[in-house]
């Protein structure tokens, strides 16, 4: 199963003021990992439980007790707001269970309509299997939001386990390993898919 996708030419760059862009990406920074703005504010709340232990100054705690807002505003913030980089693995596990029912009309709402290549190949591949069980490990994903529209490139190692529609003697069951570089274009709200290419298949 392994003939292999075109990659897509470099983005277009927005025109979007710098200063913005700047700022979108620090505000996505911090919804997508915001453990060292956590950490230090755990910190911070630790040396002054401290001060407040070795001189019982209430102002010590006034001041703890109000580091506790921002500390609750970051944790409520990464809990509601979903970041591109949760959205692009939010519909790569929706292709993966798309792949496992051998639905393939769900498979191609996931697919942008320049992504001719991969949907023909998903719609030769359902024709003729059907998936037992996909994995998908080493998951890593790299968003650019300076083209128009923002794009991403992901890369993981899939393992996919199958059954043949119509067996022979010789293939009923098998199996197919790669690594794989697939892109993405923001579509509105959701992140669709453009084009994929496998590379270093495994022999399992």
């Amino acid at each position: 199963m392994g003939s292999q996708g075109q990659l897509r030419g470099s983005p277009t760059k927005t025109t979007r003021p710098l200063e913005v862009l700047h700022r979108e990406r620090a505000m996505q920074w911090l919804f997508e990992d915001p453990t060292l703005v956590i950490v230090g504010i755990v910190f911070v709340e630790a040396i002054l439980g401290a001060f407040f232990v070795s001189t019982v100054r209430k102002e010590f705690l006034w001041v703890m007790v109000a580091m506790l807002v921002p500390l609750v505003g970051v944790l409520l913030a990464d809990y509601l707001v979903v970041t591109d980089r949760e959205a692009i693995e939010l519909t790569i596990r929706e292709g993966v269970a798309a792949l496992e029912a051998n639905d393939l009309d769900r498979v191609l709402a996931l697919l942008s309509p320049s992504a001719v290549k991969t949907r023909e190949r998903a719609t030769w591949a359902l024709g003729i299997v059907r998936f037992n069980s996909i994995q998908v490990s080493d998951l890593k994903v790299q968003v650019n939001r300076l083209s128009q529209p923002p794009t991403a490139e992901v890369r993981f190692f899939a393992v996919f386990r199958y059954e043949f529609k119509e067996p022979t003697p010789e293939a009923v069951y098998d199996v197919y390993a790669a690594k794989f570089k697939v892109l993405f274009e923001k579509v509105k709200d959701r992140w669709l898919l453009t084009d994929h290419y496998e590379y270093e298949v495994a022999h399992l």
